[in-house]
């Protein structure tokens, strides 16, 4: 999702009907493979098809888009075309994550479907955006926006990672919008002699799908969406509904953590947790812990850990610790940031800044840190300080608007809880997509449902895929709270996390 400091019954087609090409494309080019990234397991080939860098001057200059299989295991009477999958983001990579995701789906899941990789252009074996260094991307502690002393600091670092993203991929900034990629998706569907394809979507994946159908609603066989992005809030809002979402989770965590009271020490009371953490973070942000974790590093690591309960008691150990006073965990929480998380942060960025118009004025973003830290605190100030966008307008085209004509059933998963993509988003997405039904999530807030939280959801959503058996109407499943999860089922929708 986008800066957090900153988802009917089909009717069956036939195996035949599925891999046939349909008429060419004339800027459709053949897969080149080639070695997948390190670390890939067996099973997968990797390789890239070419793009044009325009969509709208498909003769013009060329860019590299990265694509991946792991081939279904079924028969040809089970066979249900490719399905393309999306981790969010933007910038999640999927390339060399297909056959790790194939080793934890169901095995009806696997006997259908071939699973197909694609990276974001600008992102992994793509055509890459670098806006900065991985020294400079990580050095810590990094100064506080929200506070006046440090908001100077902050901006002239905001500038250079937008005047790095210029300097890497000047032209390809403004072709970074959703639709780009949208029609890059077409493109590999092209290349694997699809004539239809089916998308599994997490977080930004929503998006990207809800897109992709408005462009090629003709081209979309299944489509489950997971975590659903708001697709009237593209981009800047968002951060408004972000910001009310994480501090609900995190008076959730208190919560929690209070009824923990004996293990963690934090406070026996949600409003106690709640104090000893903004007290902490006041500690830290004066004297950072190490000299490379201060407040914003607290805020940063706060709101990963809030993506879902799984990593509540990972949050609230380290705090107890830095409490008791061993700060040992949170710094050891810093480690030296790599070329791999540059580049999803340049993808992140770009794409965010390339999709919509947003603010250019420092004083918007100022005043608008000022009403979430009154509103949301500490957090909510945080998800409203200025990003790359304000120094790197690539592209002032309004964004899709969606209404789903002509797409068939729709399958959406959302928590009421989840803070990355609130519910109440969630319901436009639903709301603009008229061929979708929503499988909503209690008993957690978390984000990233199926293949992750229990067959409540796995059922239905394989279901759907394999079979097309959409709900008749709208469904909830209660899926209690894992707080010590099966670690392979975690991995399985986030595995660039």
């Amino acid at each position: 999702m986008t800066r957090p400091v900153r988802v009917l019954l089909a009717g069956a087609l036939t195996a035949a009907v599925l891999t046939a090409a349909g008429p060419a494309r004339a800027d459709t080019e053949p897969i080149v493979w080639g070695d997948c990234p390190p670390g890939t397991a067996t099973g997968e080939r990797c390789g890239t098809i070419g793009a044009p860098l325009d969509h709208a001057r498909p003769a013009g200059p060329r860019i590299r888009v990265g694509v991946s299989k792991v081939a279904a295991t079924g028969t040809k009477a089970e066979y249900r075309g490719i399905l393309a999958v999306n981790f969010g983001g933007p910038g999640a990579a999927a390339v060399g994550s297909m056959a790790a995701l194939a080793g934890g789906l169901p095995e009806r899941l696997r006997r259908a479907y071939d699973l197909i990789g694609f990276d974001l252009r600008g992102r992994g074996t793509s055509t890459r955006v670098e806006c900065t260094d991985p020294e400079t991307f990580g050095r810590a502690p990094r100064p506080d926006p929200a506070m006046p002393g440090s908001r100077a600091a902050h901006l002239a670092a905001t500038r250079a990672f937008a005047d790095g993203c210029r300097r890497s991929a000047g032209e390809l900034l403004p072709h970074l919008t959703t639709r780009d990629i949208a029609r890059d998706l077409d493109l590999v569907r092209a290349a694997f002699g699809a004539e239809r394809l089916s998308i599994l979507g997490y977080s930004y994946g929503s998006y990207l799908g809800a897109v992709y159908g408005q462009l090629f609603p003709n081209r979309v066989y299944r489509m489950l969406l997971d975590s659903l992005v708001d697709p009237t809030e593209v981009w800047y809002g968002t951060g408004f509904l972000q910001a009310r979402g994480f501090d609900a989770r995190r008076h959730d965590w208190a919560a929690w953590t209070a009824a923990r009271a004996d293990r963690f020490h934090l406070g026996d009371t949600g409003t106690a947790v709640l104090a000893t953490w903004d007290r902490l973070r006041g500690e830290l942000a004066a004297h950072p812990a190490g000299g490379v974790f201060g407040g914003v590093e607290l805020d940063q690591y706060t709101l990963g850990k809030l993506y879902t309960d799984r990593d509540w008691a990972s949050m609230s150990g380290p705090l107890a610790d830095y409490a008791s006073g061993d700060p040992a965990a949170l710094i050891a929480g810093r480690k030296p940031a790599t070329p791999d998380e540059v580049n999803f942060e340049s993808v992140m960025q770009t794409v965010t800044c390339a999709d919509a118009p947003a603010p250019a004025d420092e004083s918007v973003f100022e005043r608008d840190m000022a009403v979430l830290r009154a509103r949301h605190g500490a957090l909510g100030a945080a998800i409203a300080s200025p990003g790359a966008c304000l120094y790197l307008q690539s592209n002032t085209a309004p964004p899709t608007r969606i209404d789903g004509a002509g797409l068939p059933g729709v399958l959406l998963v959302q928590s009421v809880g989840d803070p990355a993509t609130p519910y109440d988003g969630a319901l436009r997405m639903h709301a603009a997509l008229p061929s979708s039904r929503l499988l909503t999530v209690r008993g957690n807030g978390n984000h990233g449902h199926y293949l992750v939280d229990g067959p409540c959801v796995d059922d239905r959503g394989t279901a759907y895929l394999v079979d097309g058996a959409l709900p008749a109407t709208d469904v909830e499943c209660t899926e209690p709270a894992q707080t010590d999860p099966d670690p392979r089922r975690s991995a399985v929708v986030h595995p660039h996390r």
